[in-house]
C-alpha cells in the first residue's frame, strides 16, 4: 500500500498560529483598543503600519485577548458587535513561498474550526504551479469560509513586511476584493504593503493606525513608568524622556530596563540628562546600555541565542552551552529584557524583532564567524525540519543540509512547496549540488511543475548523467520516468517511448510505474498499437485500484480520457474506474469530482444518456467556478460532450454556450491546443446543422490553417478535416467532391479510431447517399455502424451526429435494419414522429409534408439557398414550394408566412 503523506501543517511551527502572551506589566492602551474595535466593526482591512518597536504585535495580542470587548465595551450606535473569534498568523521570511503562505493561512483558520479548508488544501496540493494560481486558491478559500465559518471573525497577519512575493500580495488583494461579510483582516507591518490600499481607502474599506497613533501620550508614559513600573520619576524627567523618545514604546521599555538598575533618584536624573543630550539613535543608545550592564555570561547568552527564531530551553542549551537555560529564560522574561512568550506553553519565547536584530549585529561585530558554529549547534537540536535545514544552510554545512533535504524532497514536491525546496537547493553551492543528482532531479521537477519543460529537460538530462555515473539504479529509474513524462508533454513521442522502455527495464516506484504505463497507453493509441495500449491501461488500473492514496487516484483521473474508449474493453474500463474513483472524492466540491466530470460526461453521451451528459456538464461548470476557475487541462471534454448532447436535441443556443467554453479552453495553452481541430469540428457541424453555412465555411478554413505552436497535429485532425470538407461541399451541392472527402475520411479513420469520438465518416457517407436518393447505398454504410452500436450499447456514436440523422434512422426502421434500436434513437433525438400533412383552418387548404418542412425552415429564417442545401433539392424547386405555401396560407411575404407558421405551431 502507498503511505499517505502527513499533513502539510506538520512543517509549520504551531507557535505561528498563537499570539504572544502579554506580560502582567503591559499597559492597557484603551484608546487604541477602542479604535481597533471600531475599525474592525466596519472596515474590511485594518492596517497597523509603523516602524519597529511601536508595539504593533503587543496591541494586536491585546486585541485578541480582549475578543469579547470587556476592556473596551463601548460601541457607537449602529456599530457591529465585536467579532467573537480571531485567527492569528505570525509571518516569517519563508512564507514568501506562496504554497507555504497559503498552507499557513489555511492552518490559521483551522484554529477556528478544524474542519475548515479541506477543499482548499486539496486544491493547493493538486495544482501544478500554485504560485501562478494563488488567486484561484483564495477563491476556493472564500467559499470554504462561507460554508464553514459563518460567525464573525478576524484574521490577523503579523509582520507582513517580511513578505515580498508578488503572488502572495495578489492573493491578498483578491481576498480583500471578495472578502466574506463575516470576515475582517488586520495587518501588522513596518511599512505599507503593496496592496490596493488607495482603492480600499476610496471605498471606505480601510482603517489605518500609524506611528503617531501608536506613540505613548504624555499620560500613557507617566502611567507606564511611574504607576506600572513604579520608577518614581519627576515631571521634569518624564518630560525629558517623552521629548527624547517621542513616545516610542520600545525606547520607553528599554529606558525602564536601564533605570531599573539605577537605585538612587539622583543617579537616575543624571542618566536621563545624559540620554537626553545624546545624538545617538535612541535604540542603539539604550540597547547598548542594557546589554553592556549584563553579567558577561548572560551577555554571551543573549548574543548566542539571538540566531534562534524561537527560544526553548533545549535549543538555548544547545546553542549557549548552558544547562540552566530555562532558569535564564525565566529570569530574562521577568526582567523584561525584550523577551516575548509565544505559543500555548510556558517554555517558548522569542526576542522582540528589533532587539534580535540588534543582538545579531553585535554578535557579528564582536564574534565574527561564531554565527556559523551557533547555527550548527542549533541544527543538531532543532526538531522542526524546515528550521533545521535553514540552520544547516546558514552554517554553510552543505553536506549536512543536503542530507536533511534529500529525504523530504518527494514529500515537499507532492505538497507543492516548490519555491521552498528550490530555494534550499539553490542556496547550496553549485559544486555541491552537482555531486548530488537528487538535487538536480528535484530542480528539474520544480521547473516541470512551473511549466518550464525545456529547462526541466536540461536539468533532468544532467541528473540522469550523474546518476548513471553513480550507479544508483532507483534514482536512475525515477529520473528516466520524469524525463519520459516531460518528453511526452512536449510532443516528443518517439523519445518519450524510448525513455519509458529504458525506465521499465529498471525497478521503479508504483506511482511512477502507473504514470509511465498511462503515457505508454496514449503512445500506443497514437502509434496504432492498440493491443499493447489496452494491456498497459489494464496494468495501470490494477496499480491504482490497490492503492489507498488519494493522490494516486487523482493523478490517474487526470489520465482517463475518452480516447481510451477506442481500445478493447476501453469503455468498460473507463466506467469501472469512474465508479471506484468516486469513493476517493467524498467532498462534492473536490478536485477529483472535477477530474471525473470529463470521462463521466463522455460515458453518458456514448451510452445515449443525453440529459445526464448535459447535467454533468452543468455540474462541471459550477464546480469549476467553486474551485476558482482555471484548470485548462480539465473540463474541456465535459463541455464538448455536453454541447454535443444539446446539439443532438436541437438545443443549439445551449450547445453554443458549452462549445465556446470548450474552444476557449483548448486554445488557452500549448498542451491542449492539439485538441483544437476536434473542437472546431464540433462547432462546425453544429453550425451546418443549424443552416449557418457561412460560419461552417469559416470553421473549415480555420481547421485547414496550420498551427505553428504544434510540433505535430493529432491523429484525428486529418479525418475531421475531411469530414468538415464534405459538409462544406454539400452546401454547394458538390456531392461527388463530398463523397470523395468522406471516402478518404473512412480510410483515414482506420488508423485514427479516436476520430470517431467526434464524427463518424461512415455515418455521414450514409447521410450523403440518402441525400442523393441512394437509399440502398445509405443502408449499406449505416447498417454495420448501427449494428455495432446496438451490440456495444453505444447509441451516442450516432446520436452525436445530430438531428440530421433522423431521415437515415427512419430509413432503417422502414427497411427493418435494426429497426427497434433505430426507433429508440429517433426517440432520443425527439424525431420519432414522421412529418405529416397539415390542414390550414378556414381555407380548406392542406400543406404537404414537404411543404411543412420548407415552412419550418422559412420560420427559422433560412434562405432559399439554405433550404435547398438542407433538403437536397434545387433552388428552383424551393421557389415552387415557397410560392405554393404563400398561396395556401393566403399571405404575400415570407415574414407573414413565418408568423402563420407560429400560429400553426410549426415554427
Amino acid at each position: 500500500m502507498d503511505n499517505a503523506i502527513p499533513s502539510p501543517v506538520a512543517w509549520l511551527a504551531q507557535t505561528k498560529f498563537e499570539p504572544p502572551r502579554l506580560r502582567a506589566d503591559i499597559l492597557a492602551r484603551i484608546r487604541l483598543l477602542t479604535a481597533l474595535h471600531a475599525a474592525v466593526s466596519v472596515h474590511s482591512l485594518t492596517l497597523i503600519s509603523a516602524p519597529a518597536g511601536y508595539g504593533k504585535t503587543t496591541l494586536l495580542a491585546a486585541l485578541v485577548k480582549d475578543e469579547d470587548g470587556s476592556v473596551c465595551p463601548e460601541r457607537s450606535e449602529g456599530q457591529a458587535p465585536h467579532p467573537s473569534s480571531f485567527a492569528w498568523l505570525s509571518l516569517d521570511a519563508q512564507d514568501n513561498d506562496p504554497t507555504r503562505f497559503l498552507t499557513a493561512l489555511i492552518a490559521s483558520l483551522q484554529k477556528l474550526d478544524p474542519q475548515f479548508g479541506a477543499t482548499t488544501q486539496a486544491l493547493l496540493t493538486s495544482l501544478p504551479n500554485p504560485a501562478a494560481e494563488a488567486r484561484r486558491v483564495i477563491g476556493v478559500l472564500i467559499n470554504d469560509v462561507l460554508e464553514t465559518l459563518p460567525e464573525p471573525f478576524v484574521l490577523v497577519l503579523d509582520d507582513l513586511q517580511l513578505i515580498d512575493a508578488p503572488a502572495v500580495y495578489a492573493a491578498l488583494d483578491y481576498l480583500l476584493e471578495r472578502l466574506p461579510p463575516q470576515m475582517r483582516l488586520i495587518v501588522g507591518t513596518r511599512h505599507d504593503p503593496p496592496l490596493v490600499l488607495a482603492r480600499l481607502r476610496a471605498r471606505g474599506q480601510l482603517a489605518e493606525l500609524r506611528a503617531p497613533d501608536l506613540r505613548f501620550t504624555d499620560a500613557e508614559s507617566t502611567l507606564f513608568l511611574n504607576e506600572k513600573l513604579r520608577l518614581g520619576l519627576s515631571s521634569d524627567n518624564l518630560t525629558a524622556l517623552q521629548t527624547r523618545t517621542e513616545g516610542w514604546p520600545a525606547g520607553l521599555r528599554l529606558l525602564a530596563a536601564s533605570l531599573d538598575r539605577i537605585p538612587s533618584g539622583a543617579e537616575r536624573s543624571a542618566f536621563i540628562h545624559r540620554f537626553a543630550q545624546s545624538d545617538r539613535y535612541v535604540f542603539d543608545f539604550l540597547a547598548n546600555e542594557v546589554l553592556n550592564h549584563q553579567e558577561p555570561e548572560l551577555r554571551a547568552f543573549l548574543l548566542k541565542t539571538s540566531i534562534l527564531a524561537e527560544l526553548t530551553p533545549d535549543l538555548c542549551s544547545a546553542v549557549s552551552g548552558r544547562n540552566d537555560a530555562w532558569a535564564v529564560l525565566d529570569d530574562l522574561y521577568r526582567r523584561n529584557l525584550f523577551l516575548v512568550q509565544v505559543g500555548p506553553g510556558a517554555d517558548t519565547f522569542r526576542y522582540h524583532h528589533l532587539f534580535a536584530e540588534f543582538l545579531q549585529q553585535r554578535l557579528n561585530q564582536e564574534l565574527p564567524g561564531l554565527a556559523k558554529e551557533l547555527h550548527r549547534r542549533a541544527a543538531s537540536a532543532e526538531t522542526t525540519p524546515v528550521r533545521a535545514i535553514n540552520h544547516y544552510l546558514a552554517a554553510e554545512m552543505w553536506e549536512q543540509a543536503v542530507t536533511a533535504i534529500e529525504p523530504v524532497i518527494g514529500e515537499m514536491l507532492q505538497r507543492n512547496l516548490v519555491d521552498t525546496v528550490q530555494s534550499w537547493i539553490l542556496a547550496v553551492p553549485e559544486s555541491v549540488r552537482d555531486a548530488h543528482p537528487a538535487l538536480i532531479w528535484c530542480l528539474g521537477n520544480c521547473a516541470f511543475s512551473k511549466g518550464d519543460y525545456q529547462r526541466a529537460q536540461a536539468l533532468l538530462e544532467k541528473a540522469l548523467h550523474d546518476v548513471e555515473a553513480s550507479g544508483r539504479i532507483e534514482s536512475e529509474s525515477e529520473t528516466l520516468a520524469s524525463m519520459a513524462i516531460n518528453a511526452y508533454l512536449q510532443g516528443n513521442f518517439e523519445h518519450s517511448g524510448e525513455l519509458i522502455r529504458r525506465t521499465l527495464a529498471r525497478p521503479v516506484s508504483r506511482p511512477s510505474l502507473m504514470q509511465l504505463l498511462m503515457v505508454r497507453t496514449y503512445l500506443g493509441i497514437l502509434q496504432g498499437n492498440r493491443m499493447q495500449a489496452a494491456a498497459d491501461l489494464e496494468a495501470a488500473l490494477a496499480i491504482t485500484e490497490v492503492s489507498d492514496d488519494a493522490q494516486t487516484w487523482l493523478i490517474m483521473a487526470f489520465f482517463v480520457k475518452p480516447n481510451l474508449a477506442t481500445l478493447p474493453r476501453g469503455l468498460e474500463n473507463i466506467e469501472r474506474f469512474c465508479r471506484l474513483a468516486a469513493r476517493h472524492a467524498p467532498e462534492p466540491s473536490s478536485l477529483m469530482q472535477l477530474a471525473l466530470a470529463d470521462p463521466m460526461c463522455f460515458i453518458h453521451m456514448w451510452r445515449g444518456r443525453l440529459a445526464e451528459a448535459i447535467q454533468t456538464g452543468e455540474s462541471m461548470l459550477a464546480l469549476k467556478e467553486e474551485l476558482g476557475g482555471g484548470y485548462f487541462y480539465l473540463g474541456a471534454i465535459a463541455a464538448a460532450f455536453a454541447g454535443t448532447a444539446h446539439a443532438a436535441r436541437g438545443e443549439y443556443d445551449s450547445a453554443d454556450r458549452f462549445f465556446e467554453i470548450m474552444r476557449a479552453q483548448v486554445e488557452e495553452t500549448g498542451p491542449t491546443r492539439a485538441a483544437r481541430p476536434s473542437a472546431l469540428f464540433l462547432i462546425g457541424r453544429a453550425r451546418w446543422l443549424q443552416g449557418r453555412f457561412e460560419q461552417a465555411r469559416q470553421i473549415y478554413a480555420q481547421m485547414c490553417a496550420a498551427d505553428p505552436t504544434l510540433k505535430a497535429e493529432s491523429p484525428e485532425a486529418p479525418v475531421l478535416r475531411e469530414l468538415m470538407r464534405a459538409l462544406v461541399e454539400m452546401i454547394d451541392h458538390h456531392y461527388a467532391d463530398a463523397e470523395r472527402a468522406l471516402r478518404k475520411a473512412v480510410s483515414l479513420e482506420r488508423n485514427a479510431p479516436s476520430a470517431t469520438l467526434f464524427g463518424s465518416a461512415r455515418v455521414w457517407l450514409a447521410y450523403l447517399y440518402w441525400q442523393c436518393s441512394r437509399p440502398q447505398d445509405a443502408l449499406a454504410e449505416l447498417a454495420p455502424v448501427i449494428g455495432e452500436c446496438e451490440r456495444n450499447g453505444t447509441p451516442g456514436v450516432i446520436l452525436k451526429e445530430g438531428a440530421g440523422m433522423a431521415p437515415l434512422l427512419r430509413l432503417a426502421v422502414e427497411h427493418g435494419v435494426h429497426a427497434p434500436f433505430a426507433s429508440s434513437l429517433l426517440d432520443l433525438l425527439g424525431a420519432s414522429q414522421e412529418l405529416k400533412s397539415v390542414r390550414i383552418p378556414d381555407t380548406g387548404e392542406t400543406l404537404t409534408p414537404r411543404e411543412v418542412e420548407v415552412l419550418k425552415l422559412i420560420a427559422a429564417g433560412a434562405s432559399n439557398h439554405d433550404i435547398a442545401s438542407q433538403l437536397v433539392i434545387s433552388e428552383h424547386t424551393v421557389k415552387v414550394h415557397v410560392t405554393n405555401i404563400l398561396a395556401k396560407l393566403r399571405v404575400s411575404s415570407r415574414t407573414q408566412a413565418a408568423a402563420r407558421a407560429r400560429e400553426l405551431r410549426l415554427g
